[in-house]
């Protein structure tokens, strides 16, 4: 279903004089970096035969939107108006929703590719068609887990188009000296999350150790995992890496899993704790 937004009648003429003075007959609206403090609320010109088969298009009198599909949850509320300053004319934007997280936790959905996925917990590669339905269960950090077919499975945030999301890469703000931040870092650590537990790695104790060579610009990191046997270990390790990699200054990295010691329960934050319901 189309989000409700409101566009007033002299910013629809003026779009629709615009849109008719170069010769193009609709414009795209989307979200940039949907649900975080960054948000921004774009306008496009979509050029004949550069309609993506996702959009969602609707009609405003004359002026055609096409509504990027990933951003819907985002663009719910969003009012387009015309200002006039001066002699000039400026269209004003206001999406309520462009910065709150949109939980898609039990959202029926459809893939609209081909994608390949991980089965939890053993690990294994499954390659999911175009069209197969699942539910979301999880959608937190940098991955999404699913139920299919009565499994779970793990979709890397990268491949988040698959199922009509948005990807969620972190962008943070190089420190001017060219160190590397330490609570960059640990925001980054904080984004890799167990698939099967909604908490992160850092809240469950899961990081044993984390050091920083800002000489040779190289993060350090000893983690381990809830259960030795897990088959998802080389997967939340390569989260681990690529989380790494958005951090500025970061050159190189190593990721090290150990088992000893054994992880237990006490190694969660009390919050993670409540929220498991493990609290003892």
């Amino acid at each position: 279903m189309p989000p409700k937004l409101q566009i007033s009648d002299a910013a629809r003429d003026y779009l629709i004089d615009l849109l008719h003075g170069r010769g193009v007959e609709a414009v795209r609206v989307f979200v940039n970096q949907p649900g975080t403090p960054r948000a921004e609320t774009c306008l496009a010109y979509c050029r004949p035969g550069e309609e993506v088969a996702t959009d969602v298009t609707i009609e405003k009198g004359d002026l055609i939107l096409r509504l990027d599909k990933p951003s819907l949850p985002y663009l719910e509320g969003l009012d387009i108006d015309l200002n006039e300053v001066g002699s000039r004319s400026q269209l004003v934007m206001r999406a309520p929703n462009a910065k709150k997280s949109s939980s898609v936790q039990g959202r029926e959905v459809v893939f609209e590719r081909e994608c390949p996925v991980k089965v939890v917990p053993a690990g294994d590669d499954l390659m999911v068609p175009k069209g197969a339905e699942a539910v979301i269960t999880q959608a937190l950090g940098a991955s999404y887990t699913l139920l299919y077919h009565g499994n779970l499975i793990r979709i890397d945030g990268k491949d988040a188009d698959a199922i009509g999301l948005s990807t969620n890469a972190l962008e943070f703000e190089a420190r001017a000296d060219g160190l590397i931040d330490e609570d960059q870092v640990w925001e980054a650590l904080g984004m890799v999350y167990d698939p099967e537990i909604p908490v992160n790695i850092v809240s469950l104790g899961l990081v044993y150790k984390m050091n920083i060579e800002q000489a040779a610009q190289r993060v350090d990191v000893v983690m381990t995992l809830t259960a030795p046997g897990c088959g998802m270990g080389d997967v939340l390790v390569n989260d681990v890496k690529r989380r790494l990699d958005e951090v500025p200054n970061v050159k190189s990295h190593d990721v090290e899993l150990v088992f000893d010691p054994a992880w237990d329960r006490s190694m969660m934050s009390e919050e993670a704790q409540l929220e498991t319901g493990m609290f003892f």
